[in-house]
């Protein structure tokens, strides 16, 4: 807890002026009305914000100021392994039995008749790959994604699903 007789003149600034910005009917951004109700609210409990400091105020920060930010930060991945990507992936081979059938799966699922990650659609010979939730892509799209991110790139459902197997529905 702070001492009572100090105050946030950082907080108060911010305060007044989005009241100031309100007051002339300018619209604060979504980062402004959390800085603001943050503030509202800590203040309010008298509570000091020991690492207002570290806070990093990354929409007004230059292309030099991003780049060392991400050199001090490091990489973080979220990719899959080989291992597990190929386990998690149920590939088939894209076929249309006939034209009726193409009408009758286009009209069902338009979605599965492209790839959501290229927008190209499938044609007869394409390996495709599902992933557990259902959805499908082009195996080497989906594994380039899968290479960076570990989740379906349209329902954002873990690619890995909730079995340790990641053996896909049948």
């Amino acid at each position: 807890m702070q001492n009572p007789n100090h105050y946030n003149t950082d907080g108060i600034a911010e305060v007044l002026l989005a009241l100031e910005r309100i007051e002339q009917d300018e619209e604060l951004t979504y980062e402004q009305l959390l800085v603001l109700e943050t503030s509202l609210f800590l203040n309010g409990l008298n509570f000091y914000d020991q690492h207002r400091d570290m806070r990093l105020d990354i929409d007004n920060m230059s292309y030099e100021e991003l780049l060392a930010l991400e050199e001090r930060m490091g990489n973080v991945s979220t990719a899959l392994s080989e291992e597990a990507m190929s386990k998690c992936l149920a590939k088939t081979v894209y076929e249309v039995t006939s034209l009726e059938g193409a009408k009758v799966s286009c009209e069902v699922e338009k979605d599965d008749v492209k790839c959501s990650i290229c927008q190209e659609e499938y044609v007869v010979g394409d390996e495709v790959g599902r992933l557990q939730c259902e959805h499908r892509y082009h195996v080497g799209c989906i594994q380039q994604w899968l290479r960076v991110k570990n989740w379906c790139p349209v329902c954002k459902a873990s690619a890995e699903g909730k079995q340790s197997s990641c053996s896909p529905h049948s």
